[in-house]
């Protein structure tokens, strides 16, 4: 995310149906103690133990209710928990945030869960911490789906970040900071609704204002190993591949690249006109090609 103007309120259309009854269908918030630190979950349709896991893990500087959208749609066949992620959203911040340390949450996420049929989602960075936690860990996994992220080759440098995110900042009021709330990549045709929700549970409140839940002593860009053949060729587990046709992220050479280094692939899957953040510009196809790849 970013700092930029949006869309103005006043030119955004109606919210859709499904996107209402997503809302409709909260996840349940809680919190608990994994990796030396405090976690925060949303769930949906947890008490039923008999039913598979999803677990769905956001970008660099989101958080869980970037899924909020996307998750119920799976409640009724699955137990879905959605994480956020150390120094964001309503997980604790940190002292200091080690290489793996990202990927050690989800393993102590997968540890907590302690269930055999665990189906993880990755978008972006959580898609790299979904990976390298697979390689650590791999019994604690059943499979794994993979949306538009990137891995970093020994034969490349880590992408960096285009601009300083100045998490610091403070504003007078939620409206003030919703309306300073960007895609990060930028990107066109994401649904003003959907990036208007994201951006309301990405600021807390302080004593004067509110400013970012993010930590602002995150690794600026994430922490990224240079390993990515001997990560991708040490998960054993079925991973299928997503990524969005117009991504700046990954490009197609990048998606099959991935793809070739894994033992058990299944794609890349291109989503058609669909940008790095396939959540917020084509979420039905999003929720469709899961649920394809999962039936």
């Amino acid at each position: 995310m970013s700092e930029i103007p949006q869309q103005k309120a006043d030119e955004s259309p109606a919210p859709p149906a499904w996107f209402k009854w997503a809302l409709e269908h909260p996840g349940r918030s809680q919190y608990i103690e994994a990796n030396g630190s405090r976690l925060h979950l949303l769930s949906w349709n947890f008490e039923a133990r008999d039913k598979p896991v999803l677990l769905f893990v956001h970008g660099f500087r989101g958080h869980a209710h970037w899924w909020d959208f996307i998750a119920p749609f799976f409640a009724e066949r699955y137990r879905v928990i959605a994480l956020d992620l150390s120094g964001m959203g309503d997980s604790a911040h940190r002292a200091s945030y080690g290489p793996h340390t990202l990927a050690e949450d989800v393993i102590a996420v997968a540890e907590w869960l302690d269930t055999p049929r665990l189906i993880a989602i990755g978008h972006s960075y959580g898609g790299s911490r979904v990976l390298r936690a697979c390689a650590d860990r791999p019994e604690l996994f059943e499979r794994l789906i993979i949306i538009d992220s990137y891995v970093v080759f020994s034969d490349q440098e880590a992408v960096k970040e285009p601009a300083k995110i100045r998490g610091d900042r403070e504003y007078p009021d939620v409206e003030s900071a919703v309306a300073r709330f960007r895609l990060l990549p930028q990107q066109p045709d994401a649904m003003p609704c959907l990036v208007e929700h994201v951006a309301r549970h990405s600021v807390r409140a302080t004593a004067t204002g509110v400013r970012w839940k993010f930590d602002v002593n995150l690794p600026p860009g994430g922490a990224r190993e240079g390993d990515g053949e001997q990560l991708l060729s040490r998960i054993k587990r079925p991973v299928a591949y997503v990524f969005g046709e117009r991504s700046v992220v990954v490009s197609p050479a990048m998606a099959h690249r991935i793809v070739n280094h894994l033992t058990d692939a299944c794609g890349p899957i291109a989503i058609p006109d669909g940008h790095h953040h396939l959540m917020f510009d084509q979420p039905i196809a999003l929720i469709s090609t899961l649920r394809a790849l999962l039936a």
